[in-house]
């Protein structure tokens, strides 16, 4: 799970975050960093995510869940 919470934290250009961070709050939010979870889950841990899917995932602690790592 640390390894994914690193990850996240990249992506969205945060120093770190913990699983019931609701990523879609940090403050230069964007279709782009969205696109770029999405793209973390498929590369890295092998899972496709819909767009609905997605959209319905509010909290890191949702996409680790997601990505088998919670």
């Amino acid at each position: 799970m640390n390894e994914f919470l690193v990850k996240v934290a990249e992506v969205l250009e945060v120093d770190s975050v913990v699983p019931e961070f609701e990523f879609r709050t940090v403050d230069d939010w964007d279709s782009m960093k969205g696109f770029s979870l999405i793209v973390l889950l498929e590369s890295d841990y092998g899972k496709q995510m819909s767009v609905e899917e997605f959209l319905n995932c509010k909290t890191v602690a949702q996409l680790a869940a997601f990505a088998g790592v919670a």
